[in-house]
């Protein structure tokens, strides 16, 4: 698989997973999977982090998990930032340029489990 099957999926319960998408017969199948998770660590400065946390730690999914469509909301693209997150956790550490709002964005150094995006 190739970066550009990275997508995030926004479940109708409101999670949103990123993880590289396949169709199935039965769904989308999503292979190194993990969570989009919003923190507001900062409540005095009102910004937000955006950041990666692992799906189901305590299951052996390692091959990957299947979705039904009908509990997928929608699948979009994500931003470049949030793709080198990603890159750095699951991927070869390939760096992408910033997206076109940089300004709005700036990356936090990420941990060996989980990342975070500034905005």
């Amino acid at each position: 698989m190739s970066i550009k099957d990275v997508k995030i999926v926004r479940l109708i319960s409101g999670e949103e997973l990123m993880g590289e998408v396949t169709d199935t017969e039965d769904g989308k199948k999503l292979k190194n999977v993990c969570q989009v998770a919003t923190s507001y660590a900062d409540p005095t400065s009102a910004t937000a982090r955006i950041g990666l946390a692992p799906f189901l730690p305590y299951s052996n999914i390692k091959d990957g998990v299947t979705i039904k469509d009908n509990y997928i909301g929608f699948i979009v693209e994500p931003v470049n930032e949030l793709l080198n997150e990603y890159s750095k956790v699951f991927g070869n550490g390939l760096v992408l340029p910033d997206s076109s709002f940089k300004s709005a964005v700036a990356s936090k150094p990420s941990s060996s489990n989980h990342g975070f995006v500034k905005i």
